[in-house]
């Protein structure tokens, strides 16, 4: 797993309501597998986002990434719309998020429809088990979301796990899948100083690549692009 920054993302904003939200981007060109937006937690904008960012690069994705102000849908709404509005499709459309991003990722999955979702440690920082469930507003999804979270996550219990996992499974109409990994606490995604943490760290990339790459439909090449219109013309 290769955490080297060798793209440097692009900083602009997107409006957002009254606000204008800063995002950073990475484009291809040419003809990329897909775009992932990535959602992140204040403050790692820039300290975790382009390293995310280059990671997904080097699996043909470009991507869009803005931090999370509170742990609900609306910035990864408009960052969606802000995809659309550049000629992505939906099912072109993945997006990663991770902590306070992570449960924002999970409440977007519950109302926007794209390719796929990845939450890794979708929980609130400092949370204490018990306090209420971060997940408990969330019955089910209607994009294909995977959870990736840490059993040592003193922000969620393995009750509310559970009950998340079940409630998903049993009311979700597209495929959801809940992985825990035993030993490690919220921050697994972005460590690998100890064997626990290291296996948890990779082996949660790896699931995440798999279920972008089954589930985001790769962007038509221009030649495909004028097969469809030659297609379309024909048939019409």
């Amino acid at each position: 797993m290769n955490d080297t920054v060798i793209i440097e993302p692009t900083r602009s904003t997107v409006a957002c309501g009254q606000d204008e939200l800063p995002v950073l981007e990475i484009s291809l060109g040419r003809t990329p597998r897909g775009l992932v937006l990535v959602l992140c937690e204040r403050s790692d904008l820039d300290r975790e986002a382009p390293r995310i960012m280059n990671r997904l690069a080097l699996h043909g994705y470009c991507s869009l990434a803005a931090e999370v102000d509170q742990p609900n849908g609306e910035y990864a709404q408009r960052l969606s719309e802000v995809a659309v509005e550049r000629d992505w499709a939906p099912d072109q459309i993945g997006m990663v998020g991770l902590g306070d991003g992570g449960l924002a990722c999970l409440a977007a999955a519950a109302s926007i429809r794209i390719g796929a979702a990845v939450s890794l440690s979708p929980t609130v920082e400092l949370g204490i088990a018990g306090a209420g469930s971060p997940f408990e507003e969330v019955a089910e999804v209607v994009t294909p979301w995977l959870g990736l979270l840490g059993e040592a996550d003193p922000g969620v219990s393995p009750t509310e796990i559970n009950a998340l996992r079940a409630r998903l499974y049993d009311r979700s109409d597209v495929h959801t899948q809940v992985v825990t990994y035993p030993g490690v606490g919220r921050d697994f995604p972005l460590r690998g100083d100890d064997g626990l943490s290291y296996a948890a760290c990779y082996d949660g990339w790896q699931r995440t690549v798999e279920w972008l790459e089954l589930r985001v439909a790769p962007r038509l090449t221009p030649l495909a692009e004028q097969w469809r219109r030659r297609r379309a013309a024909m048939s019409g």
